[in-house]
């Protein structure tokens, strides 16, 4: 199986768990998560506040960006896809 039959099957698997469950995941859970906790790490340490605040703060702020993020990254999926089975 050559590469890019190889990479064609592994989005489809990745699309068949459906959008909102990627979505959710990848761009809420990993994205917006991960966002939020590097984002109150440099804050706390540039500008000294408390980091669970500045935490909480990201955690309202990043999530909710992550939905966008999400739904960004599933149409450029779709579009590789599409590529993909063009050729």
């Amino acid at each position: 199986m050559d590469d890019a039959a190889f990479e064609l099957q592994k989005l489809d698997a990745l699309l068949a768990k459906g959008k909102w469950y990627f979505i959710l995941v990848f761009g809420v859970l990993y994205w917006g998560m991960l966002t939020s906790l590097v984002v109150a790490l440099i804050h706390y340490y540039i500008s000294g506040d408390p980091f669970w605040a500045e935490l909480q703060r990201a955690l309202y702020i990043y999530p909710i960006s992550g939905i966008l993020f999400g739904w960004f990254a599933w149409v450029q999926i779709h579009r590789k896809r599409d590529k993909l089975r063009a050729q």
